[in-house]
């Protein structure tokens, strides 16, 4: 790669991060920047060939049909409110734990993760609502910060999820084995922020017994809305033992979690057992969504019904369809430059373990949290990074699923971490520090998640080598 040529690929790199820090979209800025590249390297009609052919080659894989339709199942899914099922089983079930309350909101998040495929857009929703629930319930303000912003990254490897099926897709990994190898490393990093939880609940309680006035305290400071700087600190100075106290016994709803299993075995077994291809049971689930919509509302409410998952996953949809036309334009730019390929040369002229490749390459991810989410990364990085580590002798599937919980890892890793910031603006009371030192016991448990998948790759493999997926 020439000077001339490196000098344009750095001006490409500077006006990505000027369009972000001006909050252009992230599709949109990787598309402007990708064109203005085009335009400097090849000139005007070149540009204009990639912007009528790049978004739709990008898009045009029939292979993609697998995203609305996990998409359409996760809302429809939604509006029969069964992640709402599962959401009040785990509190019934947990609410005499220490910290019950944190840890069904951990669900909560996790459910909204899977549906969304979006840890950013998890965070936002769920903030507002799970941090006063776990104010009120006696526990400090980081725990809450903590919760909500770890808990988003839990819908990335958990399928159905969007962002492996993404991965699976600009790398030609099997996206079958991708979904099945998730199941292993999501599970596992349930029960170390499972751990987390409980750890940092009763070191509270044993710092600071329980005040007699601390439900009144806490109930008086959390009114929805509340936005005083009193909030954190009395919720941070007075944590309470009271959860089974403040927060009341849902009502169970045990035929929309049975229904919930079903979607999930309709449309996660059927790529174990074989008997589906990927986009075949997408819609084998969006299909059983849609009729237990149709069994757990009234007629009257079925068109409105309907009408408003279709909407919301057209957008999602939208959004993850304009990500990937602009991803497509950029990393054609840095094909044509030949930085993708001297990237790839100049990693494996290195003479350095394998292991230390990694670590290097999936270390690149962290600073990236601060501009990009999961899914965007994902398309960006995803690219340049597997030929390299491929290269070097690691499992592409097991790559995967490696590199997407780093990923994630980086949306809250301090001091860049994107969920932090997100959770700062839904919820301004807790302050960027407060939000980071209750990230930190997350970012430990993840750490030690990433540790066990090097040392035994066989929690991520073990499910694809004994399934029948195509």
């Amino acid at each position: 790669m020439t000077t001339g040529t490196l000098i344009t690929v750095l001006a490409v790199l500077a006006l990505f991060l000027v369009l972000l820090a001006i909050r252009l979209h992230v599709g949109l800025s990787l598309m402007i920047a990708g064109l203005v590249g085009v335009v400097l390297l090849r000139g005007t009609d070149a540009a204009v060939s990639t912007v009528s052919n790049q978004p739709f080659s990008a898009a045009a894989d029939y292979s993609l049909t697998i995203i609305p339709l996990f998409i359409l199942m996760g809302v429809l899914a939604v509006q029969a409110r069964l992640a709402q099922a599962g959401f009040d089983l785990a509190s019934r079930v947990l609410r005499k734990v220490p910290g019950g309350t944190a840890l069904a909101s951990l669900t909560g998040s996790g459910l909204f993760a899977a549906v969304t495929g979006s840890s950013v857009a998890t965070v936002a929703t769920m903030a507002r609502v799970s941090t006063d629930a776990i104010v009120k319930a006696g526990h400090g303000i980081k725990l809450a910060a903590g919760v909500v912003c770890s808990g988003g990254t839990l819908g990335v490897l958990i399928p159905p999820s969007i962002v492996l099926v993404l991965y699976g897709i600009v790398t030609d990994e099997s996206i079958g084995h991708l979904l099945l190898a998730g199941i292993g490393p999501g599970v596992l990093t349930i029960l170390p922020y499972a751990a987390t939880i409980t750890v940092v609940v009763t070191l509270q309680r044993k710092r600071r017994p329980a005040l007699s006035t601390a439900g009144a305290t806490v109930g008086h400071a959390t009114n929805p809305g509340s936005t005083g700087t009193g909030v954190a600190t009395t919720v941070d100075d007075h944590p309470s033992t009271a959860d089974k106290v403040l927060t009341p016994a849902p009502k169970l709803d045990l035929t929309g979690f049975a229904f919930l299993v079903v979607i999930f075995l309709v449309s996660i077994g059927t790529i174990y057992l074989g008997v589906a291809t990927p986009t075949e049971a997408a819609s084998f689930g969006a299909l059983a969504a849609l009729l237990i919509l149709l069994i757990r509302t009234r007629p009257p409410r079925w068109a409105s019904a309907i009408k408003d998952s279709l909407g919301e996953a057209v957008g999602l949809t939208a959004m993850t369809f304009l990500l990937m036309a602009g991803a497509g334009v950029f990393t054609y730019f840095l094909a044509l430059s030949g930085a993708s390929t001297a990237l790839v040369d100049a990693v494996i002229g290195i003479d350095l373990p394998p292991h230390l490749i990694l670590i290097l390459c999936l270390a690149l991810l962290l600073p990236l949290g601060m501009f990009l989410d999961g899914i965007s990364m994902i398309l960006v990085a995803a690219p340049l990074l597997h030929p390299i580590l491929v290269e070097y002798g690691f499992d592409g599937i097991w790559l995967g699923v490696v590199i997407v919980k780093v990923a994630e890892m980086a949306l809250i890793t301090p001091p860049v971490g994107m969920n932090a910031f997100v959770y700062s603006g839904s919820v301004p009371e807790a302050g960027l520090n407060r939000i980071f030192r209750g990230i930190v016991p997350f970012i430990i448990a993840d750490l030690v998640v990433v540790a066990l998948l090097l040392v035994f790759p066989e929690i991520v493999t073990f499910l694809p080598d004994l399934s029948s997926a195509q």
